[in-house]
């Protein structure tokens, strides 16, 4: 009688180790990707607001740290454009490496922190002796950017425009380059 006790647990234990060690693990792996911030990538910027519910944050970086950056994983995915079916074309691509430096211009929406959709930016630059330039910025994955030329050394007034579907948001700031 005793045998039965210990005969059924032992059947019944050998039953469930079968079935749970003989289970067939998924192959998936599983990440978690989140929105790629340019600051971790960039650092600090050098000029942030908010004005009307619109964060911007500028970067300019030289051409030689930027090709540097596009060469890791995270620079890879900043350049990508917002149109996954969009392949950045030949002009796309010399645009961003033309100039001395590579000026990157990132406006989030603080109320949703998601991008404005159905926009365009252009900078104007006016170089410490007075001439003007203009440059039409590129809308990439997270930001928009593009090649400039800095060849003065001197304080710089740059002027962003930011079409956004309604109407236009402007945002000045000075840059000194040594």
């Amino acid at each position: 009688m005793k045998i039965k006790y210990i005969i059924l647990p032992m059947i019944l234990l050998v039953t469930l180790a079968v079935t749970m060690f003989g289970q067939n693990k998924p192959k998936v792996k599983a990440t978690i990707t989140k929105q790629n911030d340019i600051s971790e990538v960039l650092g600090k910027p050098i000029y942030e607001s908010t004005v009307d519910s619109l964060n911007t944050k500028v970067w300019i970086v030289t051409q030689q740290k930027y090709k540097e950056m596009m060469k890791t994983s995270a620079g890879k995915t900043m350049v990508k454009t917002k149109d996954k079916n969009v392949k950045m074309d030949h002009e796309t691509k010399k645009a961003m490496v033309e100039g001395t430096h590579y000026f990157i211009f990132d406006v989030t929406n603080i109320t949703n922190k998601k991008e404005i959709a159905d926009t365009s930016a252009k900078v104007e630059i006016v170089s410490p002796s007075k001439k003007i330039k203009s440059v039409s910025l590129k809308p990439m994955m997270n930001h928009f950017g593009g090649g400039i030329s800095l060849e003065e050394k001197g304080d710089y007034l740059f002027t962003v425009n930011l079409n956004i579907g309604t109407g236009y948001k402007t945002t000045q700031f000075t840059y000194n380059l040594k």
